[in-house]
């Protein structure tokens, strides 16, 4: 089956999101991304993850993930590759990207993994930057763009509701690549994760 190549021109990036169990940057217990390409979701992935770690009450009680609920779940090494599929090259977004890339670069190292040359950007960068609202987090974000938003913190949700803010951002700049010469940054680079 032939990979199908997109180009900056496409528009194409990947929206990700992560919950943890806890504090600890290694302790992922959900993974949610969308494809966009062409200014439309293309494809979702989503999985529970077994992090091998405890759950806080506190982490709990933002995602409602239970220590029940990732038992049969496949642990971060079985997910990892998986994601890189589904990400194949493209730029990737998160809402607040310093938690997630961190999740992320901190998740591939625990597993003995190079860290992988990865673009990535914040749209919550990109929103402060971009446009004037009283907050920029995700719900206040969904609502300034008059946006239906359930099921906040759970990973596929946010994931997508990252997508549908930054598909909106972009429409202040030429295009993806112009923006990503801005405000990208890769994951290889440790000063970028600060």
């Amino acid at each position: 089956m032939r990979k199908e190549l997109h180009s900056m021109s496409d528009n194409a990036y990947i929206a990700l999101d992560f919950e943890t169990a806890n504090g600890k940057r290694t302790s992922i217990c959900s993974v949610g991304m969308v494809k966009v390409i062409n200014h439309q979701i293309t494809e979702t992935f989503y999985t529970l993850v077994n992090p091998k770690d405890y759950f806080s009450q506190q982490n709990i009680n933002v995602h409602g993930i239970h220590p029940d609920d990732v038992i049969h779940a496949p642990t971060f090494d079985i997910v990892f590759p998986h994601m890189m599929n589904f990400i194949d090259g493209l730029p990737v977004v998160a809402h607040n990207a310093a938690f997630d890339m961190n999740v992320l670069h901190e998740s591939i190292r625990a597993i003995g993994h190079k860290t992988p040359n990865l673009v990535y950007f914040c749209s919550l960068q990109l929103s402060r930057k971009t446009i004037t609202n009283h907050r920029y987090g995700l719900n206040y974000m969904m609502e300034y763009y008059n946006l239906d938003f359930k099921g906040h913190h759970d990973a596929l949700n946010d994931a997508k509701a990252c997508a549908m803010i930054t598909y909106r951002l972009l429409k202040h700049y030429n295009d993806l690549s112009t923006m990503l010469n801005i405000y990208g940054k890769n994951l290889q680079d440790k000063d970028a994760l600060k």
